[in-house]
């Protein structure tokens, strides 16, 4: 159907004047049927069996190509269509064959069977245009459903011919030689000459209503030469209602009439079916063409997203060689764009990576892989890139691989990291600095705790110790102790608790247990007196010959230790901490644990917790592992692991 509307409403105004001037025409020929009399055939066998031949050729014509309009997944009305066509040719050559009678037939027989089986296809064709003629909506069918159509026709036709043939008589009486047309035949004529009269009612009003909503249609049909069809063949079935004699010219009009109709059936139903695909083909043509305009621009576009691209892009096919490189690769290296492409890739590698680089391409290729890093870290110096000056430099890069025609192509995109390295390699080497500083201020730190502690102890606590035996002596004295008893009594008191505090900030800064008994005699002391100061029940599982340890990895222990019960005290709300060592050849396993309320997992990575921090840096020191675990509700577990020598 024509998607141009003036092109519609014109074609629509043509049929619409050629179906009133043929009404108009016909209208004077059956009223003057005493003029038309006249006119006799004198041969109306062969001329009845041409006009009935070449309906039959177009009606299997519109088989043919209904069938095979829309490939295996056909539609429902264009299988309807191409069967009901079938049969009505084969109806139609069963008419022909059985007209005016044929050797081996009686006429009388043989014309009544004829009009019968044209009863029968013309019954059908009505049927069918009336059916179409009501816009059903249209489906796809399979191709065993179709065939599944097909044969069901078939049989029924064959049904009708053994039916015709065998039992004759059970039709009524349709034609008299010489009176003409019997009641029952006018009464059959007379009523698909209705059933076509309403079905070009039908397809006038849809082909004006398809002028206006193209997407109204639902079978792919032109409507205007189906109008014009159904006209024709209504026209067709008055004559061959009015004809007595088989040599009426009316039977001549008759069948041209619906040889024209047939012609218009074949217009509206096939042509349109035939266009239908070469449409589809155009507008994939159409769509094939914009596509390639589409990956045209998008190629461009790749191209200039390649080409300004700031990290290099390289392409190279299976044997290495270099069939795409972008202008910041070819800068990178030190090389014109012209100057790669077409190379061999071992000129951008050092001499004594090449093997190793090819073997690990080799390898990523043939894994299934499409994708991966390389040289994210600085320790994989095989990613390593030659400028054309000679000079080598390191390549954080990503490289992929697809196959095409069979063949595999690698693609790299890569950056110059030769300025981070750098920066990391300084960071690294001020962090090593800032640990050896560290770890030189914790000696130092506790070098001066212990000479502070030792003078304390030696020196102050020697005087104060003298002071007591001093004021012993005064105490000796009855009359000096009856006039300063109170004063003396507060004396002793205050030196007694001067040298208690002194004891214990000496043992703080330094416990002489550590030095004179060891770190197992230390952290007995240690437990002792944070269970008496805090009241929470310290455990230490450990034996004394798994802390014979040297003297900095002692102290760093007993620090480590004492700072995580400092910790326990201020924060974690415990109630049991337990203190526990498991010692191997080749390393010593510390867990603190406590039923505190545990560590918030944001307080842990805070540069003002230093006790965490002090512990790290003496762990790191000792080139140890430290880990915190710590559950909100169910306490805080600290794992310290140190190595220790063979």
């Amino acid at each position: 159907m024509s998607s141009n509307p003036i092109s519609l409403t014109s074609r629509l105004s043509e049929a619409r004047w050629i179906a009133g001037l043929l009404f108009v025409l016909s209208c004077f020929l059956w009223i003057d049927q005493e003029r038309l009399s006249v006119f006799v055939v004198p041969a109306p066998l062969p001329v009845h069996t041409f006009l009935e031949t070449v309906t039959i050729v177009i009606f299997a014509s519109v088989f043919i190509v209904c069938w095979n309009a829309f490939g295996e997944v056909r539609k429902k009305s264009s299988v309807i269509l191409a069967v009901a066509f079938l049969c009505t040719a084969i109806l139609g050559f069963f008419h022909t064959l059985t007209f005016q009678g044929m050797p081996g037939f009686e006429a009388a027989g043989d014309m009544h069977k004829s009009m019968s089986f044209w009863l029968i296809s013309r019954s059908i064709i009505a049927t069918t245009l009336l059916g179409l003629a009501f816009d059903p909506e249209d489906s796809e069918i399979s191709q065993m459903q179709s065939y599944g159509v097909l044969s069901a026709g078939l049989l029924a036709t064959l049904g009708w011919g053994i039916l015709v043939f065998a039992f004759p008589n059970l039709i009524p009486l349709t034609f008299i030689q010489g009176a003409g047309q019997t009641s029952f035949k006018v009464a059959c004529e007379t009523s698909l000459i209705a059933a076509h009269v309403l079905a070009a009612v039908l397809f006038y009003r849809h082909a004006l209503r398809f002028q206006i909503d193209k997407s109204a249609e639902h079978l792919h049909i032109d409507r205007v030469p189906l109008f014009l069809a159904t006209v024709l063949m209504a026209m067709s079935e008055v004559y061959f209602s009015i004809y007595a004699e088989t040599s009426d010219v009316n039977v001549v009009i008759g069948h041209t009439f619906l040889l024209f109709s047939a012609i218009a059936i074949y217009r509206s139903m096939v042509a349109l079916n035939i266009h239908t695909p070469y449409a589809s083909l155009a507008a994939s043509t159409n769509n094939l063409a914009k596509s390639a305009e589409e990956l045209k621009l998008e190629r461009q576009r790749l191209s200039r997203m390649i080409d300004t691209a700031i990290d290099g892009i390289i392409t190279v096919d299976d044997k290495q060689e270099i069939i795409l490189v972008n202008p910041a690769a070819a800068l990178i290296f030190g090389y014109d764009v012209n100057e790669l492409v077409g190379t061999s890739l071992n000129r951008l590698i050092p001499a004594r990576h090449r093997e190793t680089h090819k073997s690990h391409v080799q390898q990523f290729g043939e894994a299934g892989i499409t994708r991966r890093k390389m040289g994210t870290h600085f320790e994989d110096f095989y990613v390593t890139g030659c400028r054309a000056s000679g000079e080598e430099f390191p390549i954080e890069a990503s490289i992929a691989h697809q196959l095409e025609n069979g063949k595999r192509y690698y693609t790299v995109i890569f950056r110059d990291i030769t300025d981070r390295k750098v920066a990391k390699e300084k960071m690294a080497k001020y962090h090593e600095q800032l640990s050896q500083l560290s770890a030189t201020l914790q000696s130092i730190r506790e070098e001066e705790r212990k000479h502070i502690a030792r003078e304390l102890h030696d020196d102050l606590g020697q005087l104060l110790a003298a002071l007591r035996m001093d004021l012993s002596l005064l105490q000796r004295d009855p009359s000096f102790l009856e006039r300063n008893k109170p004063t003396i009594n507060s004396m002793d008191q205050l030196i007694l608790t001067a040298i208690t505090t002194l004891r214990r900030i000496a043992t703080d800064l330094r416990p002489r247990a550590l030095d004179e008994g060891g770190l197992f005699f230390a952290l007995q002391t240690l437990q002792r007196d944070f269970s008496h100061r805090h009241r929470i029940n310290c455990e230490l599982i450990a034996d004394e010959d798994q802390l014979i340890l040297d003297d900095a990895r002692s102290t760093a222990i007993f620090r480590i230790i004492q700072e995580s019960l400092t910790n326990v005290a201020r924060h974690a709300e415990a109630s049991d901490v337990q203190i526990e060592f498991q010692r191997s050849h080749t390393e010593l396993k510390l867990n603190i644990n406590d039923n505190g309320k545990g560590i918030v997992e944001e307080d842990m990575g805070k540069t003002s917790s230093f006790g965490l921090v002090g512990m790290r840096e003496r762990i790191k020191a000792m080139d140890g592992e430290f880990q915190v675990l710590s559950t909100p509700g169910e306490g805080t577990t600290l794992e310290i692991r140190l190595p220790l020598a063979d």
